[in-house]
């Protein structure tokens, strides 16, 4: 089999222009509207569900005023114990007593940390009781 073409392969450039990507990108928005608006469920309210019953809110409100007053009372327990360690280091004589005074202070502030880390699991419970 004769061909009459050349069995060289032709390695010049084309001279045809090649399109490039552009660097810049124009911005086309898409809106998409809803179909519908569905609303969320609703939650039907019982009368007299348990949790809306008088003696279902004693106790809650009974429990929440304990909370309260037992942090108050920290509270004032704390202070206490506070000012007696600023008083130590303000009175401190030698660097052991003002050392040992600040070290006083460092347990005051890890309680108030523990006092309020408790309080606030307590309140977190009772507001999950409560459903918020």
């Amino acid at each position: 089999m004769k061909s009459s073409r050349s069995r060289s392969l032709d390695l010049a450039p084309s001279h045809r222009r090649v399109p490039r990507p552009s660097a810049v990108t124009i911005w086309r928005p898409q809106v998409v509207l809803a179909t519908s608006v569905i609303a969320p469920p609703t939650r039907p309210v019982v009368l007299a569900e348990p949790p809306a019953r008088p003696e279902a809110l004693r106790i809650h409100l009974d429990s929440a005023r304990s909370l309260l007053a037992s942090l108050a009372q920290a509270r004032q327990t704390l202070l206490t114990a506070a000012a007696n360690a600023e008083g130590r280091a303000a009175q401190a004589s030698s660097t052991r007593e003002r050392v040992s005074a600040t070290i006083a202070a460092y347990r005051v502030e890890a309680k108030l940390d523990d006092v309020l880390t408790g309080t606030w699991r307590q309140v977190s419970a009772l507001m999950q009781e409560r459903g918020l």
